[in-house]
């Protein structure tokens, strides 16, 4: 099926960017070329996609707010850190991603993998259906599927038959039908087979028990204007030592508050690149960087791209 296949990390960060949202790849083995290969079907509220990078890659997504994420490996595996949590897929066994958690990915050398990513109001209405509750909840389920399980053959199933149908109408005259009732029917399954909590709202999936300077720290810097403060000074504004805020991040969140912070930063560069004509130096300033040549080094550890490639394919 049509499709994005480059050797070229920028071109890569660039379209998953563009598919899920803002992040940063990195290979720790010093390779410096990809096997990247990207296909996707899309319909409405979903999107059933084929990925690969080739070699050893650190996926660093962030956090997951807007979508949920089915992913099962058709070769090779990714080891997940997943909020406070260490979770796998290897062939045979899938995970499914909730939003609210930072997701941070290993993906082995050879690993392809499908991953239907689905966004968040999309489940929230489906799930609203299936209880048949007046008030919309989301639902956060427990990650690891597997697929040897009746619940996990029926879903790779119905996502085979969706690739099936989008195959066989690419090689005829006829209109390809919805992929919707698919995604539907997996849907269903899973929240008929896979265990999960309901929530008021996604902002409260990531609340359970952090400390309240932790989800402090996180709201913070939601507010692009705070950006250029410094760890040690943020603490201070909530309350805390940096000391105990270092902690609490390390042990809730899964990552420390300079790492935290460098992911936000980086997120906001990326979409200053994307949708403004702001300059390199404007942009580093905007996001906290005094010295724009230690921004343009930290953006090409985060995204394998300096800014100005990154900027000029992001918007071409």
């Amino acid at each position: 099926m049509p499709g994005l296949r480059t050797l070229h990390v920028a071109e890569a960060v660039a379209a998953i960017s563009a598919r899920y949202r803002p992040h940063s790849l990195m290979m720790p083995k010093g390779e410096t070329a990809l096997d990247f290969r990207h296909h996707a079907i899309v319909c409405e509220g979903a999107s059933l996609n084929l990925l690969r990078y080739g070699p050893d890659v650190v996926v660093e997504a962030g956090m997951f707010d807007s979508f949920y994420m089915l992913e099962f490996p058709l070769s090779g595996g990714a080891d997940v850190h997943y909020g406070n949590r260490r979770v796998s897929s290897r062939k045979g066994s899938g995970l499914i991603l909730s939003p609210g958690s930072y997701v941070r990915s290993n993906w082995h050398a050879d690993t392809t993998q499908i991953m239907l990513r689905l966004e968040r109001s999309y489940v929230e209405r489906a799930y609203q259906r299936f209880v048949g509750r007046p008030l919309r909840s989301t639902p956060v389920f427990a990650p690891e599927i597997d697929l040897a399980m009746l619940a996990g053959r029926r879903i790779a199933r119905l996502i085979g038959l969706m690739v099936a149908e989008q195959l066989e109408i690419s090689s005829s005259s006829f209109a390809a039908p919805s992929p919707a009732p698919l995604v539907n029917a997996v849907l269903e399954t899973v929240f008929e087979h896979i265990p999960c909590t309901a929530v008021e709202t996604a902002s409260a999936i990531a609340g359970g028990p952090l400390p309240y300077y932790v989800h402090r720290f996180k709201a913070i810097l939601d507010d692009t204007s705070m950006l250029g403060m410094s760890i040690g000074a943020l603490a201070a504004r909530i309350g805390v030592s940096q000391r105990t805020l270092t902690n609490g991040m390390r042990r809730f969140v899964g990552v420390s508050p300079h790492e935290y912070l460098t992911m936000r930063r980086m997120e906001h560069a990326c979409m200053l690149l994307e949708h403004s004509d702001l300059s390199v130096g404007d942009i580093a300033r905007h996001v906290g960087y005094a010295n724009a040549g230690r921004f343009a080094a930290t953006f090409r550890r985060y995204s394998g791209a300096n800014p100005v490639q990154f900027g000029k394919f992001f918007r071409a």
